[in-house]
């Protein structure tokens, strides 16, 4: 999985080595710091805080931080110096299908929760975040954290690419106690899928079980609909259900 989060997807590379695959698109996102790559003009924006932003991103992947946190952890390194040039450089990014903002589901619930609105950030293929931040398979797999970060990623992006092939669009969900799901797959009112995603370990999957049990138990079923279904993505390992039929699956077993 880590080899799969560097190499990433995009069609011309998955042939190739994760080495030749990482310099070339450390390379893309060096063109798209300096040139306009509509145009082939130099860019309207500073190469050096254009590079320091998306490194930010990187280190911020599958996170909602604000403007601010993002100025804060650019200013050891050239970065945008103010809000208003993060967001300029943020769409900029966004229109070259860089990074793709998931969106906060908004739905009923049980309880006096409020949920979270602020989209989290991704980007398009976590390859692009591993490339900025000179990550390699090796060094992901002796840093967790990291890993569990882009793996996230990795199923978000594949996830996004299934539903789209079901009609369907993916948000995230998380409430103002904290409850999240990392992914919700909908076609809209009454069809919803949660979705959490971990590593694997048999003590995350569990809490991972608890989570979306404790979901559905917040979501108001009389007006959202009983889940489609709710399932644990893991890295490797067996797929299996539990008694109450949430499922745990590999993310290699998943299909469009």
């Amino acid at each position: 999985m880590a080899e799969l989060i560097c190499r990433g997807g995009f069609p011309r590379l998955v042939t190739l080595h994760h080495r030749d695959a990482r310099q070339r698109l450390r390379d893309y996102l060096g063109d798209l710091a300096r040139i306009d790559l509509m145009t082939g003009e130099a860019a309207g924006h500073d190469a050096h805080k254009m590079l320091a932003l998306i490194a930010s991103l990187a280190r911020n992947e599958a996170t909602s931080a604000s403007l601010r946190t993002l100025v804060e952890d650019t200013a050891g390194f050239g970065g945008p110096s103010d809000s208003g040039t993060v967001r300029r450089y943020l769409d900029r990014l966004a229109e070259a299908f860089v990074i793709e903002p998931l969106p906060a589901w908004s739905t009923h619930l049980r309880s006096t929760a409020t949920l979270r609105s602020k989209p989290k950030r991704y980007f398009v293929d976590p390859s692009l975040a591993a490339a900025i931040l000179r990550a390699s398979p090796d060094g992901l797999v002796a840093d967790l954290e990291a890993l569990g970060l882009l793996f996230e990623s990795l199923v978000i992006r594949d996830l996004r690419i299934y539903a789209q092939e079901a009609d369907a669009e993916v948000m995230y969900y998380r409430d103002s106690k904290d409850l999240e799901a990392d992914a919700i797959i909908t076609r809209g009112a009454g069809d919803w899928t949660a979705v959490e995603v971990k590593l694997g370990g048999g003590a995350a999957i569990e809490a991972a079980i608890r989570s979306l049990r404790r979901v559905r138990a917040k979501v108001d079923t009389q007006r959202a609909g009983e889940p489609c279904r709710l399932i644990v993505v893991t890295a490797a390992g067996r797929a299996f259900e539990t008694n109450d039929d949430i499922a745990v699956v590999p993310l290699t077993h998943l299909r469009p």
